[in-house]
């Protein structure tokens, strides 16, 4: 699902638009408006299989003649319809992050499945993704073989001619053991260093932060010297044990100030141990959850104060 649409600021003044406001009044035009951004939103591939023309009407906020509007988005070719099937003409030219909006979710999810779990248990949780991904390396896969297929079109050299035949070569000798142990060998190919190495303690917290991350906006958060150091600072503070935990929690946070700041790490390191306890305890506590805990502590000490000058009373009375 696309969170917002794109219109081109020639949208008023293109033919097709002036075309349908013509024919049916200036509210056609808000009503294409809805249109689109209802399609980003719950059909963001532009396909309206399944629709019929009062769906497509009440997506529009369309409220004129049945059938009038999308017959008139038909005529006008800002629909294409075949086979009492409708999809938006050309969406995938005119909005193509919104297009590839189910796509680039599937990725993610995918990414974090196969963080997890692997490649073949990633393919089986994400089938969708998983489709794209092998289509795409059959077609470089079918390039490749394409390529190699093809004649050559260098020119292949015409043998010399010989004044007299010569007799055919004999066969030479196989390599013997003192020739293979004089030959220089080829050189061994270095280990990458990250193989030789355990994993970073910080590695399953970012990758528990960004999985959430991606799924939360549908990119991968920005990494670098700065985040690498505060990622340490984390596992440090937390324990690597509950760090990727408290990291996943957080970006589901929706405290407005970490929404404000799109969950950036440094909000995560500084309230640490604040994210630690809600995550421990379940709950979440937001400035006006604070509020109420401190004006609620507030009015049981007046009252507890007010109890007291009571008793103390009470007790006095009794002494006379």
């Amino acid at each position: 699902m696309a969170t917002d649409a794109r219109l081109s600021v020639g949208l008023p003044k293109h033919p097709k638009t002036k075309k349908l406001v013509k024919r049916l009044g200036q509210a056609a035009g808000w009503n294409l408006v809805c249109l689109i951004l209802w399609v980003a939103s719950d059909r963001s591939d532009g396909d309206l299989f399944g629709m019929t023309e009062e769906d497509i009407e009440l997506a529009a906020e369309w409220t004129g003649e049945d059938g009038l509007f999308v017959k008139t988005l038909i005529e006008v070719k800002f629909l294409d319809a075949a086979d009492g099937a409708y999809r938006m003409h050309d969406w995938d030219v005119h909005n193509p992050w919104a297009a590839g909006a189910e796509s680039r979710s599937a990725k993610a999810r995918w990414n974090a499945a196969k963080r997890h779990h692997g490649f073949a248990e990633a393919d089986r949780l994400v089938p969708e993704y998983a489709a794209i991904r092998n289509a795409s390396s059959n077609a470089s896969s079918s390039g490749a073989a394409e390529e190699q297929q093809q004649p050559s079109n260098a020119p292949s050299p015409s043998p010399s001619p010989s004044p007299s035949p010569s007799p055919s070569p004999s066969p030479s000798p196989s390599p013997s053991p003192l020739d293979l142990a004089l030959a220089p060998s080829a050189p061994k190919p270095r280990k990458p260093a990250a193989d030789a190495k355990e994993p970073a303690p910080t590695t399953a917290t970012w990758n528990s932060y960004s999985d959430a991350y991606e799924l939360r906006y549908q990119t991968e958060p920005v990494r670098n010297a700065r985040v690498n150091g505060q990622m340490a600072q984390l596992v440090a503070r937390l324990g690597a044990q509950e760090a990727p935990h408290v990291a996943a929690f957080y970006v589901g946070h929706s405290a407005q100030f970490y929404v404000r700041d799109m969950h950036s790490v440094g909000l995560l390191l500084r309230d640490a141990e604040k994210l630690r306890t809600e995550w421990a305890t379940n709950r979440h506590m937001t400035t006006t959850k604070a509020q109420q805990v401190d004006r609620t502590a507030t009015n049981g000490n007046a009252f507890q104060a007010l109890i007291q000058a009571a008793e103390a009373e009470e007790r006095a009375n009794g002494q006379r």
